[in-house]
């Protein structure tokens, strides 16, 4: 018993001298070259690790402002790595509680934290509506007020689409998510307005969606925005209505197309007026 004893006592001196003696074998200009052939081989993560270090050790040593220039080099080269890691460790501390709240307090109402859940294993915001047709009613208003959903000027007609069906149009929503819907609705109408051409070419589904004449369902997506809206969404609202009576007062939007020798030009080149645009 006292021989093992005895042969456990001499490796635990063994390991620890050898760590003592590494340790103190690690200058600071060791451990800084260490970071910078690091940095050299484009090992990002293990430059920043190792500088880290030097400066967390030696916050006086001389060369700590070079340690700090590699170091930050290294860090914005891993910002979006680390960003998605921490990301990653926040999305499952939040499944996990979630899940725990679920079985403990099945009648408290956690849609929101389930749709903050949802949002973060996304990569990006979705950039068509269907993506968000299978949502719930209480996990779209969540959605929205994020403003987790496609840019309304990029797709105006598809926004108007959506704005249509049942979903959108759910009687339950409450006021501030019914004034959001008609914002984002009044964000696809003015991009419309502004784009004469390709109205003029898509006159026939804006009237299935019972969007033309388009003044028309602007002015009552406008009411609606305006009459729902929290003070921030009453403001928003209140910009639109002063810039369209502003245009509409000075005749610049109408109805109808005008002559122009740009317009011929288009159609000479044989060019898709349903893809004209207003430049941004």
């Amino acid at each position: 018993m006292l021989n093992k004893f005895f042969k456990c006592s001499i490796i635990y001196f063994l390991i620890t001298a050898c760590l003592s003696i590494k340790c103190f074998a690690l200058s600071p200009l060791s451990m800084l070259e260490d970071g910078k052939r690091a940095f050299d081989l484009a090992n990002w993560s293990e430059c920043r690790e190792i500088l880290e270090r030097f400066m967390e050790t030696w916050p006086e040593h001389e060369k700590y402002s070079e340690a700090l220039y590699f170091y930050t080099i290294a860090s914005a080269k891993t910002i979006d790595s680390r960003t998605e890691e921490y990301r990653s460790k926040l999305g499952k501390k939040l499944e996990a509680s979630i899940a725990t709240l679920s079985l403990d307090l099945p009648n408290v109402d956690i849609s929101e934290a389930k749709a903050a859940l949802m949002m973060s294993q996304k990569p990006q915001k979705p950039e068509l509506w269907d993506e968000l047709i299978k949502l719930t009613p209480l996990e779209l208003k969540h959605y929205l007020a994020r403003g987790w959903y496609p840019e309304p000027t990029e797709t105006p007609l598809e926004t108007l689409k959506w704005g249509k069906t049942k979903q959108a149009n759910n009687i339950d929503f409450d006021s501030e998510t019914k004034s959001r819907i008609a914002l984002i609705k009044l964000s696809a109408l003015w991009k419309l307005m502004l784009s004469p051409l390709v109205v003029e070419s898509s006159k026939d589904q804006l009237e299935e969606l019972g969007c033309f004449p388009l003044d028309k369902a602007f002015k009552e997506n406008l009411h609606i925005a305006f009459s729902k809206g929290n003070p921030n969404q009453k403001r928003e609202a209140a910009i639109f209505g002063y810039h369209f009576d502003y245009f509409k007062t000075n005749n610049i939007i109408t109805n109808k197309n005008v002559k122009s020798s740009w317009l011929r030009y288009l159609k000479t080149r044989g060019i898709s007026l349903k893809e004209a645009w207003s430049p941004r």
